[in-house]
């Protein structure tokens, strides 16, 4: 196979693994709000109890609590980027306290 193939079927199946991981449909999910400091400061992640994690793009500044367990609907974040890699970023739709 040569290097240019090579190179396109890699960029295919990174856009199939990532496309795919994350919600295409409003997705209503039981989480637990968790924080991973980095040298860039930190992100917020939303981790179900099935131990999918999801970074969220608009996380509410009331629910940035450490271990907070929430009841939350997400959505897609299209044309979003991290730098934080925690997960398919997704939109928060609705979020409350359980």
């Amino acid at each position: 196979m040569s290097l240019q193939r090579l190179g396109r079927f890699s960029v295919l199946v990174a856009t199939l693994t990532f496309g795919c991981t994350s919600p295409t449909a409003p997705l209503h999910v039981d989480a637990t709000v968790r924080f991973a400091a980095t040298v860039e400061g930190g992100c917020w992640s939303l981790v179900t109890t099935a131990n999918t994690v999801y970074e969220p793009v608009d996380l509410p500044s009331a629910f940035r609590i450490e271990s907070l367990p929430v009841r939350v609907v997400l959505g897609d974040a299209p044309g979003w980027v991290s730098i934080c890699g925690a997960g398919p970023l997704v939109h928060v739709v609705l979020i409350q306290k359980r």
